[in-house]
């Protein structure tokens, strides 16, 4: 039986069906994005010591809701009450110390001052002899005598102001030890303060390890806080799709922790910039490209605000979450 004009081989149905894939694909890329490849997340605060010490109480259970300046976790305060009293007492010993040698300013200021009148003193008496020795009422002898007494007189006021410049000096040297001392005692009050580690946030403690009798170090971290604020979705999407988004863009998406439910949300903010390395993810964000057999696209972190969703229902931070958006 011959073929009709409009008879279409096999091998030219394959590449149109090829195409017509190909141009499906295209065009649903192009106008709508989806991902799984996002997570529910919310403002972690990790709480660490600011100073070293033995645990003596942690009165928080794990996965407990705390308030801002409730107490996570109570260090030994014995070794700093004790510091506290130590630089009370060196205070009080730099205090005296001041006094002692303001007193000793004021002293040297009266010794200057009678020096100084004891050489106007004799500077008196040495015109006057000049003139009765000229006239031959006073010997020779006596105002040479005179005059030496004047010279030692001047050298008694040169010393005692030379003594008053480092009685002077000392109450400066005394006063900067006073205040090295105040501010000592200021940091041993704050460390014994800082004993108790108090929430900074209202949330819930997370899973910690950290129990009484353990030593804790400055500036680890101990147990970390969920807080109860900035709930978001972080969707990573592949550079073509994250490029094309605006803040204040409508976002529909699913959690895991309320399946098979979609919810509306909106776009917040887009990152335009990624680490190519792990290297520092606090500087810029670091998404893994590899899973276990290949290599994916680069993506970037698109913030998602959950609006309305937050009314009813209780996010966990962490968990899956997927995002669908037409363009």
């Amino acid at each position: 039986m011959p073929r009709g004009i409009y008879h279409i081989s096999g091998p030219i149905k394959v590449i149109l069906g090829a195409c017509a894939l190909i141009g499906a694909y295209m065009i649903i890329d192009y106008f709508f994005t989806y991902t799984a490849d996002a997570y529910v997340s919310a403002d972690v605060v990790l709480v660490s010591p600011e100073i070293s010490g033995f645990v003596t109480e942690v009165p928080v259970d794990r996965n407990q809701k705390v308030g801002a300046g409730e107490l996570l976790m109570q260090i030994d305060p014995e070794p700093f009450a004790l510091a506290v009293q130590q630089a009370r007492a060196d205070e009080s010993t730099a205090l005296a110390n001041l006094r002692r040698s303001e007193a000793e300013v004021q002293v040297s200021e009266a010794s200057v001052t009678a020096a100084v009148a004891k050489v106007a003193n004799l500077s008196a008496q040495q015109q006057r002899f000049e003139e009765l020795t000229d006239n031959g009422f006073v010997t020779q002898q006596r105002l040479d005598n005179i005059t030496l007494s004047l010279e030692e007189a001047n050298a008694e006021t040169d010393s005692a102001r030379d003594m008053l410049r480092a009685a002077t000096h000392q109450v400066e040297v005394m006063r900067s030890t006073y205040d090295a001392t105040k501010s000592a005692t200021a940091l041993a009050q704050y460390n014994l303060r800082k004993s108790s580690l108090l929430s900074p946030v209202d949330g819930v403690v997370s899973e910690y390890s950290v129990n009484p009798g353990n030593y804790v170090l400055q500036g680890v971290p101990q147990l970390a806080l969920i807080t109860n604020s900035n709930w978001r979705i972080v969707a990573n999407l592949i550079e073509r799709h994250a490029a094309r988004l605006k803040p204040g863009q409508t976002v529909y998406f699913q959690v895991s922790s309320d399946p098979y439910r979609i919810h509306k949300g909106t776009v917040r903010s887009i990152g335009r910039g990624v680490s190519r390395m792990d290297e520092n993810p606090r500087v810029l964000p670091y998404i893994s490209l590899t899973t276990d057999w290949i290599r994916l696209s680069q993506r970037f972190p698109v913030e998602i605000d959950m609006g309305e969703f937050l009314k009813d229902h209780i996010p966990m931070h962490g968990g899956d979450a997927r995002i669908f958006l037409v363009h």
